[in-house]
């Protein structure tokens, strides 16, 4: 079994380069996996190749072809969790729209019905609105280990506009 070695100035650095999205992040969500594939036990790569799935069909269920063809997309903040825990493998993430005006309510219809339409879910999620940076730390609290298995931002979805306006 190998050791998890966690890395507090790692969580750091994680932490803030995440809030630098604080104020465009709207919703709180946990997704909960399946934790079978066929015979055998969900790993954490399968559950990234999932989630990348998800958000690749979330982002054109509101985007369309604009997703695909203009790199369109939401905020999406993810960090996986259970694997050291023994629970349940789960994202945690923050999410948000900065270029369609949706309420709550309504992008978190979209967020369910996407991950409903996943055949590899428990069809489980806790969507909450985003209030504080507090989200943001608690995603992290399992999450950052010198492997990076759990936190990785590259498995982020920061729309281009954005990229910009925090680039410049």
């Amino acid at each position: 079994m190998q050791i998890r070695i966690y890395d507090e100035r790692l969580k750091e650095q994680t932490e803030k380069w995440m809030t630098q999205f604080d104020e465009y992040c709207t919703h709180a969500c946990t997704f909960t996996f399946q934790q079978e594939v066929g015979d055998n036990k969900l790993t954490a790569e399968q559950a990234w190749i999932f989630w990348a799935n998800f958000c690749k069909y979330l982002n054109r269920l509101i985007y369309k072809h604009a997703a695909k063809n203009h790199s369109k997309c939401l905020l999406i903040l993810p960090t996986l969790h259970g694997e050291i825990s023994g629970k349940r493998l789960h994202i945690h993430a923050a999410i948000g729209c900065i270029d369609k005006d949706y309420s709550f309510e309504k992008l978190a219809a979209l967020i369910n019905e996407a991950w409903r339409a996943m055949r590899w879910t428990l069809n489980e999620t806790e969507i909450a609105p985003y209030r504080t940076s507090g989200w943001i730390n608690y995603m992290l609290h399992e999450s950052v280990r010198l492997d990076l298995h759990s936190v990785d931002i590259t498995r982020c979805f920061i729309p281009p506009a954005l990229k910009a306006e925090i680039l410049s």
